[in-house]
């Protein structure tokens, strides 16, 4: 059997051919915290309008990150890759023939090549595309079949996908596209985040909580419930930030004079670091969305300082800080010195000069905003309204 490098020889042009590689070897690596799953390359070469959205997102991040390539191509590559998209949408619609996991591919890069790379511009739709993959995930039978169905890289990306309309969401209003539940099965297979090499905890149980946080903030809005302490503090409980041991050796078997117990495991570290900035993130909306405190009260503050010290103290080369944005932005847009300011713009600056996503350069306008506002009183809602209506942020 040919290998994909072979088969991207013939008989696509040669400006697919250096797209391809370029999503493969640049843009793919950028969407997780360690090293991904392979991406689908094989399906596709089988699939028009995969294959537009492919090379529509590597022609696009090539002129974010070049600064020099005219935005004229990646606009011609959108508007067929949308055309192609619309008619293979119309061709289900009167047969149910075509495959509608290519489809969901091609649709899930659209969503995050608006979502984070095209976010400024005016021909940007995030919400429609956001409302495309619900739509396709559900003629698929739901998201747990397609989480028990499809492929490893699809696992990834919707991994990628629920998180970031869960994050969002949480910045702009409104119930997340899944339920609390699904994280469980989210978790099982291939996911955007670092993992504890000895499986001891997951990001995803956190997520799952965020979830359950924002439905019941939505119920509360509803008038469905009333606000409980009770509810409050068993999520307080359930967000109490998670510490890694100093060593992945097991208690029974810790030797305190040997060699590898003064070791720390820097995977397992950084993956309970990623997790703890999403608690802390997490227990501040809680306390601001939920509670409608303000954001100088003194049990959101508390969290504050220790939600940026997960991210400030990550060591490089690690790419967790580039999936790190949500917890920055939380936390960056509630310090109150200028000192921890110019720390979380500097770390913001850094992660953009490595992805070159123009959500960053969102973030970064967020946070001025902020910062540059004279009031104290900002609702939750009001801090993020400078991010924009396509902006996804994770």
């Amino acid at each position: 059997m040919p290998t994909v490098d072979e088969q991207l020889v013939n008989p696509l042009a040669a400006h697919e051919n250096r797209a391809l590689s370029y999503f493969r070897g640049r843009f793919w690596p950028l969407l997780t915290t360690s090293d991904p799953c392979d991406p689908p390359m094989l399906l596709t070469l089988g699939h028009r309008s995969l294959l537009l959205a492919t090379c529509l997102v590597a022609d696009t991040h090539r002129v974010l990150q070049d600064g020099r390539n005219s935005r004229r191509v990646p606009q011609l590559k959108r508007l067929e890759c949308l055309a192609a998209v619309r008619g293979e949408v119309n061709e289900y619609c009167s047969s149910g023939k075509p495959p509608l996991i290519g489809l969901l591919f091609a649709v899930l890069l659209l969503y995050f090549n608006d979502g984070y790379l095209e976010c400024a511009g005016e021909s940007a739709s995030t919400a429609s595309h956001q409302a495309g993959v619900i739509a396709i995930i559900e003629r698929l039978g739901g998201v747990e079949t397609v989480l028990d169905t499809g492929p490893e890289s699809l696992h990834m990306l919707v991994s990628e996908f629920a998180s970031t309309d869960l994050t969002t969401t949480m910045l702009n209003g409104g119930r997340p596209s899944f339920s609390p539940k699904t994280w469980e099965k989210i978790d099982r297979r291939s996911v955007w985040w670092s993992r504890d090499p000895s499986g001891r905890f997951s990001l995803a149980t956190i997520l799952g909580q965020m979830s359950s946080i924002v439905q019941y903030l939505e119920d509360i809005n509803c008038g469905l419930v009333e606000l409980s302490g009770d509810r409050v503090r068993d999520f307080e409980v359930a967000l109490i930030p998670t510490y890694a041991p100093f060593s992945t050796l097991s208690y029974s078997a810790y030797d305190p004079y040997s060699a590898d117990s003064l070791k720390e495991d820097p995977e397992a570290v950084h993956a309970y670091a990623l997790t703890r900035s999403f608690q802390h993130a997490a227990l501040i909306y809680l306390y601001r969305a939920v509670c409608g405190l303000p954001m100088d009260h003194g049990l959101v503050q508390q969290h504050v300082s220790p939600c940026l010290d997960c991210i400030l103290t990550i060591e490089g080369p690690s790419k967790v800080v580039n999936c790190a944005l949500f917890p920055l932005l939380v936390a960056g847009t509630h310090v109150q010195s200028t000192r921890h300011q110019r720390g979380v713009i500097n770390v913001v600056n850094s992660v953009h000069n490595k992805m070159k996503f123009a959500s960053i350069q969102s973030i970064i306008t967020a946070l001025d905003d902020v910062w540059a506002s004279e009031s104290r009183d900002m609702t939750w809602l009001e801090m993020f309204a400078g991010l924009g209506s396509d902006t996804a942020v994770l």
